[in-house]
């Protein structure tokens, strides 16, 4: 394949779920067209993203500016080239828009958004019009054997006398390949130069390009393997390079190359058509000198007493903290302030759940939730909670995996919201409720539902958010109490508002109170709503975009502070009456993981690139407390880092000791106080690559972490890394699980299922 640019360029990552996106035609394109004062840039951009033809022709007729750029450099075309609609494409190259304006996140061209997604006949019509890149993409063609595509461009009469030669070599080169046998005879009519032979570069000389790449949204590194080189993103995966010219390489359609200075690699270059990235080499660790043999006469040394570990096991007191915030009970999202701690309750390390009941391990129940929810078990006493959006016609399917699609799934059927209770002894239904029914106000993304929030109870009350579609409130055997209308909460992708995710964002109780944080796509906001009536206590407006982290509450002194998470700023408020505490600014663009609170510090991350920062927040936290770019702590910041925070698992604090799982399933160990790096490993299993959604838990001296699959992975806690177990649920689990009584329940595609000794 192509290489994504999602690999290349950071250009799209795997989107959010218990939270996620989709096309969709919002109120505002339904209107119909504004007076010709009344159009803006703003106006021109909607129409191009709902691919109105008659919007973008008035906008154009009222003198609205066609290169006008969104905050992220996005331009009227760059939408249109996405969704591959010609006529607009046209209407705007013709009022004089700029195919090679490049936006200032993804450094993209309207051309690599075209050709992302395979509307190669836009692309052709750009290169007409002056787009740059089609050497290369003519030559990303050739590597891909894309026939078809290779010949509209040369028939574009677009690329250089150079660029027609370096893709005819390799043409020849590959067409031994059956999938590329015949592209050499695309150039048979065309005056080239001869072939050059590639002098392959002998392995010894490859190693001058051996080494780990830096740069500003992600990093590579180099290898030799035998005769050939080989570069990957991340070290565990690396693709070979096949070599076309001095210092030069191709990879999936991409140009690797290094700017050379002398014999020492002064940058990594790699491009895909328009659009390039530079990387740094980084400079191996300097060794310390071997000392020499001490002379024979010497006389032997005793023996040094050997260091003491470098890390610990966690210590009883954190420990004792940790079995003093476990709880049965699991009000809300992950369960008290969000920790996922249990403590005490010794939930099972092995189990297995197979199609073949006589093959079960451990398994207490599985009970078949109908249409399809990835909100998490909430448990109070022997009560179970979850939600479901149930449809006959809509497809229930999730897709799982690493991947860089955003697209949505096409729904248009009529769902029931529904709320369940379940015993949780047993896994009987004991209540069922549907909130309200209709057709989705907002699309999903192939890997979210249409029922992504947690609900939250206090044992008497349960609430229950769906999003656009309203929050509910019920009595714990189920009657409705009181239902409120938040309106249209539009969580979409902050690059382009035409594209809608799933809400996410789960409410949780505080006293009197039910608190909900709303970051979306216009007039974001956080507000507290009577439990006993629905009647809003107060509202606080955030300027904001969307995110779809879930708030938390902890209470510090006198004053009971809730945290939330967005990208924008992370904030402090007072529970009590919604007044703004503290800031701390700028985090991923896309925001998932949830606040938390551990040995006295407030812990936020996020991790969508290129920023992906970890902080560690004193609870004194007053006014602006946003550090600078020359350091990494101040008064209110305990530690932090640019790097490595997760973008899609909260992380977790257990003992001594914070863990952050990369939806890869690298688990990275830091001390919790100090942010010190304890270890780095990818957690791995049979069967095949693993991706991560839900968050981990932590109970007994063990962490679990709930792959996409359904594969659960049980690590030892502690500084060191070691895998116990790998479990098996059946079916995918992307929900966050809970733990009660020592039974770990699991919310999977299909099912709720209990396991437990």
């Amino acid at each position: 394949m192509l290489i994504r640019i999602g690999l290349l360029l950071c250009l799209i990552s795997i989107m959010p779920l218990h939270r996620c996106h989709a096309q969709t035609e919002t109120a505002e394109t339904a209107e119909t067209a504004p007076a010709t004062d009344e159009w803006t840039p703003a106006r021109l951009w909607e129409a191009a993203r709902s691919e109105n033809v008659e919007h973008v022709q008035a906008a154009i007729a009222a003198g609205v500016d066609v290169n006008s750029k969104t905050d992220y450099g996005a331009t009227a075309l760059l939408f249109a080239c996405d969704r591959g609609n010609e006529p607009i494409v046209k209407l705007l190259l013709e009022a004089g828009a700029d195919p090679n304006i490049k936006d200032s996140f993804y450094n993209a061209t309207p051309l690599t958004w075209a050709i992302q997604n395979g509307h190669q006949e836009i692309a052709v019509l750009l290169f007409h019009k002056g787009g740059e890149g089609a050497d290369q993409f003519l030559l990303s063609a050739i590597e891909e054997g894309d026939a078809k595509f290779a010949e509209m461009i040369i028939k574009s009469g677009t690329p250089t006398a150079a660029g027609l030669t370096k893709a005819r070599d390799a043409a020849q080169r590959k067409s031994q390949g059956e999938k590329y046998k015949d592209l050499p005879k695309l150039f048979d009519d065309l005056k080239l130069p001869d072939l050059v032979p590639i002098v392959k570069t002998s392995p010894e000389l490859l190693q001058r390009y051996v080494g780990k790449y830096l740069g500003s949204n992600f990093n590579a590194e180099v290898e030799v393997d035998g005769e050939t080189l080989k570069l990957g993103f991340t070290p565990e995966s690396k693709t070979e390079l096949e070599e076309t010219g001095p210092h030069e390489f191709t990879m999936g359609g991409s140009v690797v190359k290094f700017e050379m200075d002398g014999e020492k690699v002064k940058e990594l270059v790699i491009s895909f058509g328009a659009n390039q990235v530079a990387l740094k080499p980084v400079a191996p660790e300097e060794k310390m000198d071997t000392p020499a043999d001490p002379p024979a006469t010497a006389e032997p040394k005793e023996a040094e007493t050997p260091e003491a570990p470098k890390f610990l096991p966690s210590s009883p007191e954190s420990l004792a903290a940790d079995l003093a915030i476990s709880s049965a009970n699991w009000s809300s999202f992950r369960g008290t302030g969000a920790r996922g701690v249990a403590e005490g309750q010794h939930p099972p390390l092995h189990w297995t759940v197979a199609t073949d009941a006589a093959e079960n391990v451990n398994l207490k129940w599985k009970t078949a939730i109908p249409g399809l929810g990835l909100s998490c078990p909430s448990i109070w006493g022997d009560k179970i909670y979850l939600t479901s959006a149930v449809s006959e016609n809509a497809d229930g399917n999730l897709k799982i995996g690493q991947y860089g699609n955003v697209d949505s799934v096409k729904e248009d059927s009529e769902f029931d919201f529904n709320v369940y209770c379940l015993d949780k002894n047993s896994g009987e239904l004991l209540w069922e409720r549907t909130a309200t029914s209709g057709k989705p106000a907002v699309k999903r993304h192939a890997k979210s539902s249409h029922a992504n929030p947690t609900i939250a109870t206090n044992g008497e009350k349960v609430v229950a958010f769906f999003g656009s579609e309203g929050l509910y409130c019920y009595s714990n055997d189920g009657a409705l109490i009181w239902k409120k209308d938040l309106g249209f909460l539009d969580s979409g992708w902050f690059y382009d508002a035409g594209y809608q995710w799933g809400f996410g964002s789960s409410p949780i109780i505080f006293e009197d109170r039910v608190i909900v944080q709303c970051d979306i796509q216009g007039d974001s906001f956080v507000a507290a709503f009577a439990l006993a009536t629905g009647e809003e206590m107060w509202r606080t407006e955030r300027d904001e975009i969307p995110s779809w982290s879930t708030p938390v509450i902890h209470q510090f002194g006198d004053v009971p502070m809730l945290l939330t998470h967005a990208t924008k700023a992370a904030r402090g408020y007072d529970a009590r009456n919604g007044e703004l505490l503290w800031t701390l600014n700028k985090h991923s663009e896309i925001v998932v993981p949830t606040p938390f609170v551990a040995h006295d510090l407030i812990f936020v991350a996020s991790g969508y690139a290129p920023v992906q920062p970890i902080y560690a927040i004193r609870p004194t936290a007053r006014g602006d407390i946003s550090v600078s770019k020359e350091t990494e702590t101040n008064e209110f910041i305990a530690w932090s880092m640019q790097r490595g925070g997760p973008y899609m698992p909260t992380p977790i604090v257990y003992g001594d000791y914070l863990y952050c799982c990369a939806n890869s399933g690298v688990l990275t160990c830091y001390q919790a106080t100090t942010g010190q790096e304890v270890y780095k490993k990818r957690m791995s299993a049979s069967g095949g690559g693993l991706s991560f959604t839900a968050s981990p838990l932590a109970a007994d001296g063990h962490l679990y972490f709930a792959a996409e699959d359904g594969r659960v992975l049980v690590v030892k806690a502690g500084p060191e890394f070691e895998l116990v177990a790998t479990n098996t649920c059946g079916e995918s689990v992307l929900a966050t699980p809970a733990i009660s009584d020592g039974v770990m329940y699991l919310r999977t595609q299909n099912s709720l299922i209990a396991v437990g000794e």
